[in-house]
């Protein structure tokens, strides 16, 4: 939408985009997203795992580099939507491919790019075996923005403090790289819901 917009801010874009942030923050990245859906099946494959550390932590920033440059800046400047052409790995996978096996046309066109786009799928994808949702974590631009509304999203999880312990435990548990319950780095899964000793973690259409 920005590279489409002759360096004109796309509100309508904009505006679906602060609606659902509004209403949703990052459930849409734990309950609506298909290519979510593959990496947590990718991630159920017995094999061994790479669990959250300092590096996770602090890759889980890259999101918004990635954001910043290639879903705004470069789209804005030159016109060109580098996130959709040289990285989405949702894109190849739910669309790219699917076409290129049913359309002679389009496969008769596959070159370079394309290439460049399986080889960042199959990263991406063997990635997802070993660390959870790892582009969720790291690559996300949608994911990045829909961050900004976790605090303040209708739908989600939320802590009630006033029954909180402050054990840690629902932090440590997640496989997310989160600092606390509904930051910017947790999927709104709830399943630190279940693991909190003292039931202080509800949902927040409850707490309403």
């Amino acid at each position: 939408a920005v590279s489409s917009t002759n360096r004109k801010v796309p509100f309508y874009v904009v505006g679906t985009l602060l609606l659902f942030g509004v209403l949703f923050g990052r459930v849409i990245c734990g309950f609506l997203c298909p290519f979510g859906l593959i990496q947590e099946l990718l991630y159920k494959i017995p094999l061994p795992k790479i669990k959250k550390n300092r590096v996770t932590k602090a890759l889980s920033k890259l999101k918004y580099v990635i954001l910043a440059v290639f879903a705004v800046i470069i789209p804005f400047i030159y016109k060109y939507p580098s996130f959709c052409k040289l990285i989405c790995p949702a894109g190849t996978f739910e669309g790219g491919i699917p076409l290129a096996i049913t359309n002679d046309s389009i496969a008769a066109m596959i070159g370079i790019l394309f290439n460049w786009k399986i080889a960042v799928l199959v990263i991406i994808i063997i990635g997802a075996v070993f660390i959870y949702r790892d582009f969720c974590r790291f690559i996300c631009p949608l994911g990045a923005i829909y961050s900004f509304f976790n605090k303040v999203s209708i739908f989600g999880v939320c802590i009630k403090e006033d029954e909180c312990t402050h054990c840690g435990k629902c932090v440590r548990e997640c496989k997310m790289d989160i600092s606390s319950v509904g930051d910017g780095e947790c999927i709104q899964c709830g399943e630190c819901k279940s693991l909190c000793p003292t039931g202080a973690i509800i949902s927040k259409i409850n707490k309403r």
